[in-house]
């Protein structure tokens, strides 16, 4: 290895060393204070100090590529529920004792190239034979369904507590009977109903709901992430006497899922938990051979789950779907199913055949196998067979109205959840401009904050998207600049070196693209992306096409860069949950070059010294934080001489909790305010010191403000 090669890996090593010492017992610890362990005990280079276009020095960027490595070979975990904390894993703490030094590296990047060459075998293999799942995040969620059919459905046992007899007939009859005569209590929503309908259940009566409540969760994706799905099964688990905590691995397949529910069934989850509670009871009448064979044929299956009354058909295919995916596939609609059907029957030769499931297990197949990889009927097919048809199919009619399902907005977040008083507080604004502008981002999904320096853009950008974050969300802050570009905003090609120092081009997501991804996992909260000094970059360059996704969220349009969709595909959406909050400094005058398509897309809100919410911030600040010197009336009497509106100066160079003697006062007249003065004069005739100096304008205040003499 090179020199930058060899540190990087002793930084890794020392990454899971760390993790190993602190965190043994799978805890998660915070990926920063990882970071600053390995930097302290091997410093970077010269070279690796120098910032990239992520903002951060080369070596850090380095590191955390090569951090990857561990997650594939099974020594390290990423939290799914919120970004940015790692964990070590038992085979992570046998590999720091079996591989020595720099070896760890090396092993980890063996292992995971033998992973992806075993999982391209295996699916190789499957493409003849069975529907085989797009991406790793199906195949995730099907795992957990595994454990669910095995443990539950063919052993009677708990899925979250190895070992426990909780799928019995007793319970499930027990569960049925509860759950047929719970009532809704007005006002309160789903999770809040279920802690109330089962207070006075059995603690495996609790447990057996629960997983119920998983499995049906598994599959569903971009309404319900990792955090919302998280809630509703813990809402029945904390609610035992002896709570259960939820297995890792469906902790991992809560963050995906496999389609998106229609309307019928986000809202009707109540309806959907009966007909889950239907088909186990039936199931628990079965006898021992009968359960067998349905376990194992799908069409028993089918004939089970379908039974006299099929309705709510699309939750009865996502029941078929996760105990037999090779042969339902993903695709729960069966109005959709029979379009698909109807569209590719040429594949297999054109004739129907009087089992419509069968028919299109084999149009997939052969499609599977024309294409040499499993396919997305959702991606490049899907205009082919929709052809226009946007219906979406009737979950059939349910006896009482449901509770609240609990569905979340599409921004993540209601206005009405924002404490408005305690964020006016932190930012000394009125809370009716604070409100406008939390309106305008729940609405619009982006806002810029724009106006001259010092008048705290960026501090309330902040305070905004940290107010808005829940468990999941993620909050990034960038900051452009004249070079900034599309590659680096979303997706581009890197030079990447591997252990050998072979150089290669790897396409790497740019805050955009992460922020992206990570939303689509959580849909249900807020995600930010503050882009500070939004206007010193090529706008129209840096996005690009990714405009029009700003005020169509959720459609998709192909990128540039082929393979930077989770499923190798061009196709990019931007979630309704990724908000965008841009600061933009006016005293360059560049907010009159943006062109219309900006304007267009963005919310605009002033902060200016001369108008609310600004305008008497220091008298405000003042009030809790006295000061001696007549500070604000200083303030005040600056802007006022200088002529021209976007060279005044903003408060926050004077926002100081402590007491400004004249001395401290001094200094940041003549380290930030004059400097910034003399900057807006270049090439006038004003002598800065002389006109905006403190002792001119302390001489004017405080003889303005000293009684008048005694005649």
């Amino acid at each position: 290895m090179v020199e930058k090669e060899l540190k990087t890996a002793e930084r890794v090593r020392i990454a899971l060393e760390v993790l190993g010492e602190r965190a043994s017992d799978g805890s998660y610890l915070p990926v920063n204070a990882i970071w600053a362990e390995s930097l302290a005990q091997v410093p970077l280079t010269p070279y690796e100090s120098e910032i990239n276009t992520a903002n951060k020095p080369r070596g850090e960027t380095n590191w955390r590529f090569a951090s990857s490595e561990f997650v594939p070979a099974g020594w390290l975990r990423k939290n799914p529920s919120l970004a940015g904390e790692w964990a070590i894993t038992k085979s992570g703490l046998a590999a720091l004792d079996t591989h020595p030094g720099n070896e760890l590296f090396a092993e980890a990047q063996r292992l995971k190239t033998l992973q992806r060459e075993k999982e391209r075998n295996e699916i190789e293999r499957a493409l003849p034979e069975r529907w085989v799942s797009v991406d790793s995040a199906q195949r995730a969620l099907l795992a957990a369904a595994e454990v669910i059919v095995e443990e539950g459905l063919r052993k009677g046992l708990s899925a979250f507590a190895p070992g426990r007899e909780v799928w019995t007939p007793t319970n499930i009859r027990d569960l049925h009977e509860l759950w047929a005569a719970a009532e809704k209590v007005e006002g309160k929503g789903f999770n809040a109903n279920l802690q109330l309908q089962f207070a006075n259940a059995t603690d495996d009566v609790k447990l057996l709901m629960a997983e119920v409540l998983a499995f049906q969760l598994l599959p569903i994706a971009r309404v319900m992430g990792h955090a919302k799905k998280r809630e509703r099964v813990e809402s029945v688990l904390n609610a035992m006497r002896h709570p259960v905590e939820i297995p890792r691995v469906f902790d991992a397949a809560f963050t995906g899922g496999a389609y998106n529910p229609g309307r019928g069934m986000q809202g009707g989850i109540n309806r959907a938990v009966t007909v889950m509670l239907d088909v186990l009871l039936a199931w628990s009448k079965l006898s021992d051979d009968e359960q067998q064979l349905a376990i194992e044929e799908p069409r028993r299956w089918r004939d089970l789950v379908l039974g006299k009354d099929n309705g709510f058909p699309t939750q009865r295919y996502s029941l078929l779907y996760l105990v037999h995916p090779g042969f339902f596939g993903p695709v729960v609609s069966p109005e959709q199913r029979d379009l698909i059907r109807g569209t590719f029957i040429g594949e297999i030769g054109g004739e129907f055949s009087d089992d419509p499931d069968l028919d299109l297990q084999k149009i997939v197949i052969a499609l599977q196998v024309k294409e040499g990889k499993p396919i997305d009927l959702y991606g490049d097919l899907e205009a082919r067979w929709r052809k226009g048809d946007d219906s979406e199919p009737d979950p059939g009619p349910s006896p009482l109205p449901d509770p609240s399902p609990d569905v979340p907005h599409p921004r993540g977040f209601l206005p009405s959840e924002v404490d408005l008083t305690e964020l006016a507080d932190a930012t000394h604004l009125h809370e009716a401009w604070l409100g406008k502008v939390t309106s305008a981002l729940h609405r619009r999904g982006q806002v810029i904050l724009y106006g001259p320096p010092g008048t705290g853009k960026t501090y309330v950008a902040r305070a905004l998207a940290d107010r808005l974050g829940k468990p999941g969300s993620v909050v990034k802050r960038i900051q452009f600049h004249p070079s900034y570009t599309y590659e680096d905003f979303f997706a581009g090609y890197r030079p990447v070196t591997d252990a050998a120092g072979q150089l290669s081009f790897s396409l790497t997501r740019g805050p955009l693209r992460e922020i992206a991804d990570e939303a689509r996992k959580n849909p249900d909260v807020p995600h930010v992306l503050m882009i500070d000094e939004i206007n010193r970059a090529n706008l129209s360059k840096v996005f690009g096409e990714l405009y029009y996704l700003l005020e169509y969220r959720d459609d998709a349009i192909d990128v540039l860069y082929a393979g930077s969709g989770d499923d190798g595909g061009k196709s990019f959406s931007l979630p309704g949950n990724v908000l965008i909050i841009g600061t933009m400094n006016t005293a360059d005058r560049s907010i009159a070059l943006l062109d219309s398509a900006m304007r267009r897309r963005f919310a605009f809100f002033e902060l200016h010294p001369d108008v609310a919410p600004v305008k008497g911030i220091l008298g405000r600040w003042s009030e809790q934080h006295p000061q001696t010197l007549p500070v604000a009336a200083l303030f005040e009497l600056l802007n006022e001489s200088i002529r021209d509106r976007e060279d005044r100066i903003g408060p926050s160079h004077l926002l100081r909790t402590d007491d400004l003697d004249e001395d401290d006062l001094r200094a940041v007249w003549e380290e930030s305010i004059l400097p910034l003065l003399e900057e807006r004069h270049i090439g006038t005739a004003v002598d800065v010191h002389v006109k905006y100096g403190l002792d001119a304008l302390l001489t004017i205040v405080t003889t303005d403000t000293d009684p008048t003499p005694e005649t």
